[in-house]
């Protein structure tokens, strides 16, 4: 029974950081992206998506970065989309391994 428990107890703490990335967090970028500024931190999501968030498809315009929301990202790719909490389109890129949002 302890050995039970102690399998169990590993499978649901695995299941819990399966989905843990990874991401660049700024939210008013530099440009060009530039990770070793103080500006940009890592922060971990649990999605399972990083994203970058822009009023604009050109990769100069500003943007914010980090994990992406629940309902954010569903498949790597860029696209735009209604973003709730504006009330407007934004253009989102989501991406799905460590540090991805970089570019």
């Amino acid at each position: 029974m302890k050995n039970f428990t102690l399998i169990l107890a590993l499978f649901i703490a695995f299941i819990g950081c399966a989905n843990a990335i990874n991401c660049y967090f700024c939210a008013n970028c530099p440009y060009p992206f530039n990770a070793k500024l103080s500006s940009v931190t890592v922060s971990v999501g649990s999605m399972g998506y990083c994203a970058r968030k822009s009023s604009s498809d050109q990769a100069s315009a500003p943007n914010s970065r980090g994990p992406a929301e629940a309902g954010l990202c569903t498949a790597p790719g860029c696209r735009w989309q209604y973003d709730p909490a504006s009330g407007r389109q934004i253009y989102v890129c989501c991406c799905a391994t460590d540090y991805c949002n970089c570019g």
